[in-house]
């Protein structure tokens, strides 16, 4: 027994040595594939503006009531704890996501130690990081944070198929579960994986009790019940403090309330995003074709291929598609890859692919280097702080990073961009009144980009014509900046009592 417990203790210690050396590895890959944009104030306007939600956090501000998103509340608190570890919260949540996603590629490779060789395994997780990137994945985008979440509940269900105990099925189930609530208070659309995840525990239950009985109800419930906690426990806090409405319209309501024109063609995102995809696509195929033809194929494997189906529903489920919204299937798609990557020719071509796509200008998310955005955002805070210390500036279509780093007062709820400027939004925001509200509020300075970008959702004609006519009015244009996307570029208008008098 003596002999039993040292040759345990010393397989537990080569477990944990290796362990080690993996996470190790992985943070060296994270680390070269993001430091490049560390400190970058404008990787993202979806970053920025969680950013800029969490700094009013700290200011006292209720998202939902005085700054309002759609997004659950939390992704806000996870940027709300990072914020105050570095002076503007840029780096901080930076390394924050960096420390996520290393995390997310450690699970990706004990889930996939199961179906491949630790080399098959080690190379997915590899894999993982390096896709993250050319599906703007090289910041702080929510699924960043809450694949996470999904890979470990995913951890917990591979676990639970591997027990032939029906009561240990449900226990690692609710676990599992709670790990789906936990994502979906990241996003949203994190619900479709939970389904799928749900699905397959009720499977497993069956199995185990040979077949459907009314006793799989019970464990169903508290399975769907435990999702729930978390996105019941943020809708109980808001109607106890009296703002109950404002939180189920903004995280319930509002998305059944976009409605994009009927010349509006999701295409011209889907279109870029499937090129991206395409490597992910053709490999990942590959692996379910090599393991649908291996007689080892196991129902843990099935398992993978459901969650990848659910992940895709998911993606889609907006209704438009955007880069990111594609970063959730890369935790099942690099789970099937291992056992591929595995074999010494197909993982180098893999890996080399990847690698080469991730750091490449026109594929990889480098073709803006940290050094151009950080002029262009440092031209802006220079010319409108003197205006933000006299009153709240308005980013009509900008970078939102300019309200913090000019400690701007906000000069509306609706501060995204797109809440007010696209067609989409008009019911979700009430955007006609509520830019008259805004304008009627008298902003110190205006930022107006002088074209709309290439590829975007449709203007509101209304509110830009509204915006136009003030500006022409009121105000006066005192600097032409250069915007992020050239030729673009942002005009600046100064409130005309604010300039000195001639």
């Amino acid at each position: 027994m003596a002999i039993n417990a040292l040759a345990l203790e010393h397989r537990a210690g080569r477990v944990a040595n290796s362990n080690v050396w993996i996470a190790a590895i992985l943070f060296a890959v994270a680390l070269a594939t993001r430091a490049p944009h560390i400190g970058d104030p404008a990787i993202s306007i979806d970053e920025q503006f969680y950013l800029l939600v969490a700094d009013q956090i700290w200011h006292g501000a209720l998202p939902y009531v005085d700054i309002w998103d759609r997004k659950p509340i939390l992704l806000f608190l996870i940027y709300a704890a990072l914020r105050p570890l570095s002076g503007d919260g840029i780096v901080a949540y930076q390394i924050g996501a960096l420390l996520f996603a290393t995390a997310t590629a450690f699970v990706v490779v004990v889930i996939a130690r199961r179906f491949a060789s630790l080399l098959g395994a080690c190379l997915a997780g590899v894999a993982y990081l390096l896709y993250l990137p050319l599906l703007e994945g090289a910041g702080g985008q929510a699924a960043v944070f809450y694949n996470l979440f999904m890979a470990l509940g995913a951890l917990e269900i591979i676990r639970a198929g591997e027990s032939a105990d029906a009561g240990n099925v449900k226990r690692l189930g609710l676990r599992s579960m709670l790990w789906v609530g936990l994502a979906i208070q990241v996003k949203y659309t994190a619900v479709f994986e939970g389904v799928g995840f749900g699905l397959w525990l009720i499977w497993l239950v069956m199995q185990r009790n040979g077949g459907f009985t009314w006793r799989i109800v019970q464990p169903a419930s508290l399975w769907a019940m435990t999702a729930l906690i978390p996105t019941v426990a943020a809708t109980a806090f808001y109607i106890l403090i009296g703002h109950g409405w404002e939180f189920a319209q903004a995280n319930f309501v509002s998305i059944f309330q976009r409605q994009q024109p009927d010349d509006f063609s999701p295409l011209i995102f889907l279109v870029p995003a499937a090129k991206r995809l395409l490597p992910l696509a053709v490999f990942t195929a590959y692996s379910i074709l090599r393991a649908w033809r291996s007689t080892t194929a196991g129902p843990s494997r099935s398992f993978l291929v459901l969650w990848m189906a659910f992940a895709i529903v998911g993606a889609c489920a907006i209704g438009s598609f955007s880069d990111q919204y594609a970063l959730p299937l890369l935790v099942p798609a690099t789970i099937i890859l291992a056992p591929a990557l595995a074999d010494a020719t197909v993982g180098a071509m893999a890996i080399a692919a990847l690698g080469i796509l991730a750091f490449l200008p026109t594929t990889g998310f480098y073709d803006r280097p940290r050094s151009f955005d950080q002029a262009r955002i440092a031209a802006m805070v220079e010319a409108a702080r003197p205006y933000a210390a006299q009153g709240c500036i308005y980013i009509n279509d900008g970078p939102t990073i300019v309200y913090l780093l000019t400690h701007s007062c906000l000069p509306s709820r609706y501060v995204s961009p797109d809440h007010l400027g696209t067609a989409g939004e008009e019911r979700a925001t009430n955007a006609t009144r509520s830019m008259a509200e805004l304008l009627a509020a008298r902003p110190s300075a205006i930022f107006v980009a002088d074209r709309p970008l290439p590829i975007g959702y449709p203007r509101n004609a209304e509110t830009a014509a509204m915006l136009s006519a003030v500006v022409a009015q009121d105000y006066t244009r005192t600097a032409v900046l250069p915007d992020l996307y050239p030729p673009r570029q942002q005009m600046l208008y100064v409130r005309n009592d604010l300039l000195p008098a001639h």
